[in-house]
């Protein structure tokens, strides 16, 4: 869905919030940065875990030690896979590249070493959607200037517009009971707030013009 001035509107007057520039400005540059915090969360969220990039490089290590375990011998030996992989590797390249795996060997080694360190300082990876509720949660305590908002329902109506402006796959709970169980759960188990909003903002409605994010209706 395109981000409109009109979209923005309707998102701050389904919050019952009023709408001013200072408001919409502070929306604008907010949801910016929501977007690429949600999108980041779900890419994250795909990427291996510790346990499963440790176990991989495990598997590699092992299969490189065997490479050069069998053609390490072959080379100094009779060569026979050298010469029927000739065709593949001729003028020596099999050697060249025995080399190049000596030489990442180590390394592999050491990366399995550097996985097992980093995964005791990893926290638990949160769900984007859960990330998301936060981040809007933050938001909107910001453009009314309420330290504790609540979870009540202008802030879910206000939290199912930014879904729906951000990307309409994120799972908002539907009924204000469940919206408000998820949120207090998750406002709960949090440490501290998510920086929504860049460090310098220019309200006003020039903020919006010429803006290929948010144009104008």
């Amino acid at each position: 869905m395109q981000l409109t001035h009109g979209r923005l509107k309707a998102a701050l007057i389904a919050g019952k919030i009023p709408v001013t520039d200072q408001a919409l400005a502070v929306l604008q540059a907010g949801l910016v940065t929501i977007a690429r915090g949600y999108h980041l969360n779900k890419v994250l969220r795909a990427v291996k875990t510790p346990t499963e990039l440790r176990k991989e490089l495990s598997r590699l290590y092992q299969a490189c030690r065997t490479f050069l375990d069998v053609l390490d011998a072959d080379l100094k030996g009779l060569g026979q896979f050298q010469a029927l992989l000739s065709d593949i590797w001729p003028g020596g390249q099999l050697a060249r590249v025995v080399g190049d795996l000596r030489a990442v060997y180590p390394s592999l080694e050491m990366a399995i070493l550097m996985v097992e360190q980093e995964q005791a300082k990893i926290t638990r990876r949160q769900n984007p959607a859960t990330w998301f509720l936060l981040a809007v949660h933050d938001l909107f305590s910001e453009i009314t200037g309420e330290a504790e908002p609540g979870t009540a329902g202008p802030l879910h109506r206000f939290t199912k517009r930014c879904a729906a402006l951000i990307d309409p796959e994120i799972d908002v709970p539907e009924s204000e009971n469940s919206f408000h169980k998820r949120l207090t759960a998750a406002l709960a188990r949090r440490t501290g707030k998510i920086a929504v909003l860049p460090m310098i903002i220019f309200p006003g409605k020039e903020g919006f013009e010429n803006d290929p994010i948010f144009p104008a209706n």
